[in-house]
């Protein structure tokens, strides 16, 4: 099979907040870099065509896993991925089934580059913190990925990721592999500054996506990490 997966562009890539973290310099967004289910399966469509793959589901004790097969024309046979699912806090059920199709679609290839993406962290404006009901912070803040984004295969890495905000007003950008400017005085940060976690609607791992609930959990991966990573993937890290 000489089947070649394309890199995502930045149509594909979507940003969302998965952790505010107060400072006594302000509040800043940790933004989870994902692509969803529909650019998993517009790749499928380009690279196999709409009728040489196929998905299905199972419950292997207790858990939804997600089986993604594609035709190989050279042997003339299927070739299958494998992934489980991490269930979502609204329609868990659908959620998860989602989450484990794009899981089993990163094992054929798909968006792979984004175990790359970099760390961001954004410090927001006074108007785009509110407090919600438990007299935590939250927001509506939206960001986007800029056209410009490249990734250099060789290197691993991206070598452009500009976020914008609503307004296309530049918020961060990756300038060299290790350096970020951020847009809080335009300073340079290799690790920008955080303080204590604060639970936003939810809190996302960085590495597996998964959603983390123990605030106990979330404050250690902040202060050892600096961004969310979960208790699994902790261990692996760790190993």
């Amino acid at each position: 099979m000489n089947k070649e997966i394309p890199l995502l562009t930045a149509s594909d890539v979507d940003l969302r907040v998965a952790q505010l973290i107060q400072t006594k310099n302000g509040t800043y967004a940790n933004l989870l870099v994902y692509k969803n289910a529909r650019v998993d399966m517009k790749i499928l469509d380009e690279v196999f065509g709409p009728m040489n793959w196929a998905r299905s589901h199972s419950v292997i004790d207790g858990r939804l896993f997600c089986t993604v097969s594609v035709w190989d024309e050279v042997k003339e046979q299927w070739v299958s991925k494998q992934d489980v699912g991490v269930p979502s806090n609204a329609e868990a059920t659908k959620g998860e089934a989602s989450d484990a199709f794009k899981r089993a679609c990163f094992n054929i290839g798909i968006g792979r580059e984004l175990y790359s993406a970099p760390d961001i962290r954004i410090k927001l404006n006074d108007d785009e913190v509110l407090v919600g009901n438990n007299g935590k912070p939250k927001t509506y803040a939206k960001f986007y990925v800029a056209d410009d984004m490249q990734y250099d295969k060789e290197q691993n890495r991206f070598t452009r990721f500009t976020v914008l905000d609503k307004d296309g007003r530049e918020r961060y950008r990756v300038k060299e592999a290790k350096q970020v400017i951020n847009e809080d005085n335009h300073k340079n940060y290799s690790k920008p500054p955080f303080g204590e976690a604060v639970n936003a609607d939810e809190a996302v791992c960085q590495s597996c996506h998964a959603a983390i609930k123990s605030p106990k959990v979330i404050e250690y991966a902040m202060n050892k990490y600096g961004k969310p990573i979960c208790y699994e993937c902790q261990k692996r890290m760790a190993r």
